[in-house]
């Protein structure tokens, strides 16, 4: 009885045969979706501005090798979806939208997950962003976590950043549900330093720059693939 009064009351999930929504299906969101895919996955994906439906049935297609090779167990599904129906379909709701300010666009993207979103969550769902903080209502967050209307999130972006000492987050009582974590996924030697602009953050800043000064894509920002904040041009 001893050893077992030691063993952690927090136990992690299972991802494999589960449900994962990819809301933004951009760059990164598809990088998520293809990593999925190796933890026997089925993916629902979201995006507002752009569906890649070649991007779909390449997804498709390494997924029925996995099955027919034996090496998935069952064959997974990809597709996308409404917002609310991945919503309350997913296990898991990853979240790579851009900020978009009400106002700003047809589809804005700021406070995106609040009350109403989930309340279409499974309770047993769990909820990650690392897109940027506004696109989640804290304070609903804060909420449906304490009254348990979903099993968890982890974040590593906030509304406001630093999170303030005040914040809803910080509730000792949401401990069990939520993982705060600084604003360090993208972490590695080769993101941050590699001069080669396909991988590196330093390479697509140096690239950038040239692109601009050099007149580079016709001198058009527009289709310079490391310039952002096209708008401002």
């Amino acid at each position: 009885m001893d050893h077992l009064a030691s063993v952690p009351a927090v136990l992690g999930d299972e991802v494999s045969g589960r449900t994962l929504a990819v809301i933004g299906t951009g760059r990164i969101g598809k990088s998520v979706a293809n990593k999925a895919t190796a933890f026997d996955m089925d993916i629902l994906c979201h995006d507002p501005a752009y569906q890649d439906e070649d991007f779909i049935e390449a997804i498709r297609s390494i997924m029925q090798v996995r099955h027919r090779e034996r090496l998935s167990p069952r064959l997974q599904t990809i597709e996308y979806v409404s917002l609310e129906d991945a919503l309350r379909r997913a296990d898991y709701v990853s979240l790579h939208v851009p900020l978009v300010w009400p106002g700003t666009a047809e589809t804005p993207t700021y406070h995106l997950m609040n009350k109403e979103r989930f309340g279409l969550m499974k309770p047993t769902a769990y909820l990650v962003n690392t897109s940027r903080g506004p696109v989640v209502d804290e304070r609903a967050l804060a909420k449906v976590l304490a009254e348990g209307q979903i099993a968890g999130a982890a974040l590593d972006v906030y509304e406001t950043e630093p999170l303030p000492a005040d914040s809803p987050l910080r509730d000792v009582s949401l401990r069990g549900r939520l993982r705060l974590f600084p604003p360090a996924a993208s972490a590695a030697r080769a993101t941050r330093l590699s001069p080669d602009p396909d991988v590196g953050m330093a390479g697509r800043c140096v690239q950038a720059v040239i692109d601009v000064l050099e007149g580079n894509h016709n001198g058009d920002p527009g289709r310079m693939p490391f310039v952002v904040n096209k708008e401002a041009f």
